[in-house]
C-alpha cells in the first residue's frame, strides 16, 4: 500500500475505506433470480402490423440488482430469446427488450437488451414465459382481440401495486395504458417503457365496455335525477356535468333525450370557464359531457338517436379543444368501443349522491333528498382548498 507524501500513517482511515468499499461491492453484486416473481413483465407492445416493432419491459421486482444471463423469453408461438451475458438490471429497476427497429425514449437512461426484427416477435395473442437456469421466474398471457388502430398506438401495462409473485399472470391483471400526451413517446405512440405504469384500468373496478345490461342502475327516476342535474348546472362548476355522465349507460326516452339535448346546448360552453374542483377542471368536464353524450346517442334507439343527433355530432367535436386529456377524451367518445360504468371508487361515490333511484338504497330517494344533502357552496370551497393544500404538501414530501 502507497504511502500520501506529507501524510502520516492512517491506519484506522484505510480501514474505514475498505470496509465501505467491501460494502459497496457486496451491494453492486447482481444475484441470479431465485424464484418465481423476483423478475416481473410489466409492459408489453405487441407487433400487430408487418412495420410494426416489439418490445415488452421487466422489472426486477427485488431490492438486489439480478443478472439475466442465464435467462431466456419463450413464447406459445415456439420463439424464444436468450438475454445478453452479464444483463444487469438494478433493484426495483426495469430492463427494456425491444427489437432493433424500435426506438424506445431515454434508451441511455435505462437498461435496455436490443434483438434482431427476424429473432423474435411479439404478436397479438401471446403467452410469455421468463426462464432463468431453466425454472420459471414469471409469465404473462394477453390476447389483442383485433388490430385497432387503439391497439397498434397504446401498451399493454401491468399497474404493480403491488407487485405480488403470481398474481399477474392472466390477462385479467392488465390493461392498455391511457393514451394521454403525458405517456406520448413518440408521435400517437403511448407507454411508458422502462418507467413506472400509469393508471390502470385494473385499478377502475366499476369499468365496463360495451355491456350495457351491466350497468343500468334498478330503479332510476331519471326525471328527477335531471331536477338534480339542473341544480348542479346552475352552481357552475367543474363537476356539473357528472349528474348526466352518471346516467349516460341508462335506457332513455326520446323525451328524456330531448331534454339532455337541451341541457348540453345550453351547459358545454359554460364548461370552459368553471374553475377547477380539487383534481378536475374544464377539461374534465368537457371530456365527460361529451361522452356522455357520446354513449346516450350509441346505445340509444332510432327515435333517441334523432332527439341527440345534433348533440352528438357537437360532442365528436370536443376532445380537440381540449389543452389536456385530448387523446383519452377522443378515445372513450368515439373510440370503437363503448367505455361504460362509474370507472372508479370515488366517481362510484359521488354517482350515489346525484342520481335519484327511489327504491334503491345504494341511490338518492328523491330530488328532495339532494336538495338536504347537498354541499353548500362554503362547502364546496373548502373542499377544494384543503385539496390544494394537502396536493402542494404531498408533492413537496416526495
Amino acid at each position: 500500500m502507497h504511502k500520501l507524501r506529507g501524510m502520516p500513517p492512517l491506519p484506522g482511515l484505510y480501514i474505514f475505506v475498505l470496509v465501505a468499499l467491501a460494502g459497496c461491492q457486496d451491494e453492486a453484486v447482481a444475484v441470479f433470480p431465485e424464484g418465481p416473481g423476483d423478475v416481473l413483465f410489466t409492459e408489453i407492445m405487441p407487433a400487430l402490423e408487418p412495420a410494426d416493432g416489439s418490445w415488452l419491459e421487466l422489472f426486477n421486482n427485488t431490492d438486489k440488482s439480478v443478472n439475466l444471463e442465464q435467462c431466456v423469453i419463450g413464447s406459445s408461438n415456439g420463439q424464444e430469446l436468450s438475454l445478453a451475458s452479464s444483463q444487469i438490471v438494478a433493484a426495483r429497476q426495469y430492463l427494456a427488450v425491444h427489437s432493433a427497429d424500435v426506438t424506445l425514449p431515454g434508451l441511455s437512461d435505462i437498461a435496455s437488451f436490443s434483438f434482431p426484427v427476424d429473432a423474435f416477435q411479439l404478436s397479438a395473442d401471446e403467452t410469455l414465459v421468463l426462464k432463468c437456469g431453466g425454472r420459471t421466474v414469471d409469465q404473462v398471457s394477453y390476447q389483442v382481440s383485433r388490430p385497432t388502430m387503439s391497439d397498434r398506438v397504446r401498451s399493454w401495462q401491468l399497474h404493480l401495486n403491488p407487485a405480488e409473485p403470481g398474481r399477474y399472470t392472466s390477462e385479467s391483471h392488465w390493461c392498455h395504458i391511457l393514451p394521454s400526451e403525458k405517456y406520448e413517446f413518440s408521435v400517437n405512440r403511448f407507454a411508458t417503457p422502462g418507467f413506472s405504469n400509469s393508471f390502470c384500468d385494473s385499478n377502475m373496478p366499476f369499468a365496463v365496455f360495451d355491456n350495457q345490461a351491466a350497468v343500468l342502475i334498478e330503479g332510476v327516476d331519471l326525471e328527477a335525477t335531471l331536477k338534480v342535474a339542473e341544480a348542479e348546472f346552475a352552481r357552475k362548476s367543474a363537476t356539473s356535468e357528472l349528474v348526466i355522465w352518471g346516467i349516460r349507460d341508462q335506457v332513455i326516452t326520446p323525451a328524456i333525450a330531448r331534454t339532455i339535448s337541451e341541457m348540453y346546448f345550453a351547459n358545454i360552453e359554460m364548461l370552459y370557464d368553471t374553475q377547477p374542483f380539487m383534481a378536475l377542471d374544464w377539461n374534465h368536464a368537457v371530456w365527460h359531457f361529451a361522452w356522455a353524450i357520446s354513449n346516450l346517442y350509441r346505445n340509444g334507439d332510432s327515435a333517441v338517436k334523432r332527439e341527440l343527433q345534433a348533440a352528438y355530432e357537437d360532442a365528436l367535436t370536443r376532445p380537440e379543444t381540449l389543452d389536456r386529456n385530448k387523446y383519452v377524451a377522443a378515445e372513450y367518445v368515439r373510440g370503437e368501443r363503448i367505455v361504460m360504468g362509474d370507472m372508479h371508487t370515488p366517481a362510484h361515490n359521488r354517482m350515489r349522491e346525484l342520481i335519484v333511484a327511489p327504491t334503491n338504497p345504494s341511490y338518492l330517494s328523491s330530488y328532495e333528498e339532494y336538495q338536504e344533502n347537498g354541499r353548500s357552496s362554503l362547502e364546496t370551497i373548502g373542499l377544494h382548498y384543503l385539496y390544494v393544500v394537502f396536493a402542494f404538501f404531498s408533492e413537496s414530501f416526495k
